[in-house]
């Protein structure tokens, strides 16, 4: 029988590359969209558990995540559950971090400037910069 901790060793060797806030906001959208789903056997199928998803200080594996995104896809039969996320975590309904930061800015230009930061927070897999080219482009 597999146990927790030879997942846990299995991905130990791994870059971690995604903010447990990612997982967090797919567990919101579980719970007001498809509270049929045992989230508990999700993160244990994916290695994770669910302390780690409220630590907002832990990253995840491209191998957890997924594990985490295909059975979710599986258990939901959405293979567009991405996207749903996605436009989850900008709804009213979401709160939480990826909401914070949206709220506090201001307007286009503040949103560009911002994002090389804020993606630094949800994401190490990907560089994201940003400059500007003129007013009005």
């Amino acid at each position: 029988m597999l146990q927790i901790s030879d997942i846990y060793e299995h991905h130990i060797n791994e870059p971690q590359l995604y903010n447990s806030r990612i997982v967090d906001n797919y567990i919101k959208l579980i719970k007001s969209r498809y509270n049929f789903i045992d989230i508990n056997q999700l993160l244990q199928h994916a290695g994770m558990e669910s302390y780690q998803v409220a630590d907002e200080g832990i990253w995840f594996t491209q191998t957890q995540i997924n594990k985490f995104h295909s059975k979710l896809k599986e258990l939901t039969g959405n293979k567009d559950i991405a996207r749903e996320a996605g436009r989850y975590a900008a709804s009213p309904d979401a709160l939480g971090a990826m909401r914070r930061y949206i709220l506090g800015l201001i307007g286009p230009q503040s949103a560009y400037e911002l994002s090389e930061k804020t993606a630094a927070k949800f994401t190490k897999s990907s560089l994201y910069q940003t400059r500007r080219i003129g007013s009005n482009k």
